[in-house]
C-alpha cells in the first residue's frame, strides 16, 4: 500500500507542473500578440493622420490656387461710340461668369465667349486674356430701324436681324410703319425678318444713312425723319398712291414712291434723281419739316427731274 501511495503522489506532482508551464507559454504568446496589435494600431493611426493631413493640405493648396490667381476687369476695345451705358451693362451682365469672379485665365475667357453667343447685339466674337484684363472684340449690330410688334419695340439692323430694344439716343433710328400684318406676330430675337416690304424700307434707310455720311455729316437728313410708311408697298392698298412715304417729325409727307431699283416699272424719277431732289431741298430750305410753316406741304420725289444732279457722284 505504501508503494501505491508514493506512485500516486509522483503522478500528481507531474501533472500540476505541466499545467503551469502551458499557462506561462500562453501568457507570453498573448503578450506578444498584444504588443503586435498595439504596434499595428499605432501605425494605422499615424497613416490615418498623415492621410487627413494630406487631404487638408491638398484642399488648402487648391483653395489658395483659386484665390491667389490674378483677378482682372472686362474690357471692350473698339466699342462703337453709340453703345451707351445701358447697352454696355446689358452685355457685361450676360458676359460675366455666374461666380462673378473675373479670373485671368483661358477658362474664364472661354466661359465669357460662350455667354456672349447669346447676345444678338454681337457677332464675330473674339475673347483674349491679357495681364490685366479679359478683352472682348466683336462686330456690333447697329440698329437701323425701329419696328413695333404688339405694342413692343424692337430694332432691325442692316441684315434684317431682330434686336431687343434698348433706348439709344446716340443714333437716329427711324420707325418702320405699315409692315405686312402678322409677319412678325411672334417676334424671335436674333431671327431674320426679311419680308419684301421690310427689306425695301431697310434698304432705303441704309441708302440715306450712307448719303448723310457723305454730304450731310454735320446735320444728317435722317435727324428730320420720324418714320417710313410701307403700308402701300408695291401698291397693295392703292396703286395710284406713293408706295413708300417718309414722314418728317412734324408730319410732312415725303413721297419716295417705288422701292429702290423699281422706279422704271412705275414711270417714276430715277433713284438718283429722287436723292438729288431730296438733298437739294434739304440744303436749300435747311429742313424737311415744312408743315411747321406751311400746313399741308409735302415733298413729291416721284416725278422725273432731269435737270437735278446729285450732291455727289455716287449713291
Amino acid at each position: 500500500m505504501a508503494k501505491k501511495k508514493k506512485s500516486k503522489t509522483k503522478g500528481s506532482w507531474f501533472s500540476s507542473a505541466s499545467r503551469k508551464r502551458v499557462t506561462k507559454t500562453q501568457r507570453k504568446q498573448k503578450a506578444e500578440a498584444l504588443r503586435l496589435t498595439a504596434m499595428i494600431f499605432i501605425v494605422l493611426v499615424v497613416l490615418g493622420a498623415t492621410g487627413v493631413g494630406l487631404v487638408f493640405l491638398e484642399r488648402y493648396v487648391n483653395g489658395n490656387s483659386t484665390t491667389t490667381e490674378s483677378l482682372g476687369r472686362l474690357e471692350f476695345p473698339g466699342q462703337p461710340y453709340w453703345v451707351n451705358r445701358r447697352l454696355r451693362d446689358k452685355i457685361v451682365a450676360a458676359a460675366v461668369p455666374s461666380s462673378g469672379n473675373l479670373i485671368l485665365n483661358e477658362s474664364t475667357a472661354r466661359i465669357i465667349a460662350e455667354n456672349l453667343l447669346k447676345v444678338v447685339w454681337l457677332d464675330d466674337i473674339k475673347v483674349r486674356v491679357t495681364n490685366e484684363a479679359i478683352q472682348v472684340g466683336a462686330r456690333y449690330r447697329r440698329p437701323l430701324a425701329l419696328i413695333k410688334v404688339s405694342g413692343k419695340n424692337f430694332y432691325l439692323d442692316d441684315e434684317f436681324v431682330l434686336l431687343d430694344y434698348v433706348p439709344i439716343n446716340e443714333l437716329t433710328i427711324v420707325e418702320i410703319e405699315g409692315a405686312r400684318s402678322g409677319y412678325i406676330s411672334r417676334p424671335i430675337i436674333g431671327s431674320s425678318y426679311r419680308a419684301d416690304d421690310i427689306a425695301a424700307a431697310v434698304t432705303l434707310l441704309e441708302l440715306l444713312t450712307k448719303m448723310d455720311a457723305e454730304v450731310a455729316a454735320s446735320q444728317p437728313l435722317l435727324d428730320e425723319i420720324a418714320s417710313i410708311d410701307i403700308s402701300n408697298y408695291n401698291g397693295r392698298q392703292k396703286s395710284s398712291k406713293p408706295h413708300i412715304v417718309l414722314y418728317a417729325k412734324d408730319g410732312t409727307e415725303i413721297w419716295w414712291g417705288a422701292e429702290k431699283g423699281k422706279w422704271h416699272l412705275h414711270l417714276e424719277a430715277k433713284d438718283e434723281e429722287k436723292l438729288a431732289m431730296l438733298y437739294n431741298t434739304y440744303e436749300t430750305i435747311g429742313t424737311l419739316q415744312l408743315r411747321s410753316n406751311h400746313k399741308g406741304s409735302f415733298v413729291d420725289l416721284t416725278r422725273p427731274q432731269k435737270s437735278l444732279s446729285l450732291p455727289i457722284d455716287r449713291y
